[in-house]
């Protein structure tokens, strides 16, 4: 959300319902924004390499709103894609190959339960890569690091990835009701929200952090 500084004026008259309604206009404009980025800018890449790029801006980008700080978001997403295109991509390899290869499975697979084992695999390959690139947003950590300790994360707080894995499927069950979501929110409200949970994981996490002494 951008500022103007000017003087401190007399609050308008029912000025609290009008913010309100602005903050919401203004948060359907940013995820809709975003959405339109992340699609752009994961056809630029070719798709293969585009979209691990196009996450890992989302998700910077979006850390950068929830932290209140100011942004031009169409420069900023443009600077975080280039800058981690290679990166990104590098990080998301090992969960792009593991996702592959379930979904190989899954379409070849033939009983009810193998079925089922997969969805839930594919599930958790989920969280797992959006814990990793929130937290490659987040902290500044070696990729290797990053990886292992989303692991850990996840094995350890079962609670985060469910809530991940709910996420994902509300805004999947929404878009297939209304297709004409995914072109323009869906895609960018799912980044989003999952970048806020991650965040707030990761904020309650370091509360309980033994001190440094």
């Amino acid at each position: 959300m951008t500022t103007l500084d000017t003087p401190r004026g007399p609050a308008a008259p029912g000025g609290s319902r009008t913010e309100r309604w602005y903050g919401r206009l203004d948060a359907i404009a940013y995820v809709g924004t975003l959405n339109l980025l992340v699609i752009a800018s994961t056809l630029a890449g070719g798709i293969v390499l585009g979209w691990a790029p196009a996450l890992a801006a989302a998700a910077a980008c979006s850390r950068t709103r929830l932290r209140g700080d100011t942004q031009k978001l169409v420069r900023a997403f443009a600077s975080q894609w280039r800058r981690r295109f290679v990166h990104a991509n590098l990080l998301a390899a090992p969960s792009a190959l593991v996702l592959a290869a379930l979904g190989w499975n899954l379409a070849a697979a033939g009983t009810p339960w193998l079925r089922a084992a997969l969805v839930a695999a594919l599930a958790v390959a989920v969280a797992h890569l959006l814990l990793a690139l929130a937290m490659d947003a987040h902290y500044e950590l070696r990729r290797g690091r990053c990886l292992r300790l989303a692991w850990e994360f996840l094995l350890r707080f079962p609670g985060a990835p469910l809530l991940l894995i709910a996420t994902t499927a509300l805004v999947g069950a929404l878009t297939a009701l209304v297709p004409g979501l995914l072109p323009v929110l869906s895609v960018g409200v799912w980044i989003h929200l999952c970048t806020a949970l991650c965040l707030s994981f990761f904020a309650a996490n370091d509360r309980n952090l033994p001190d440094a002494a």
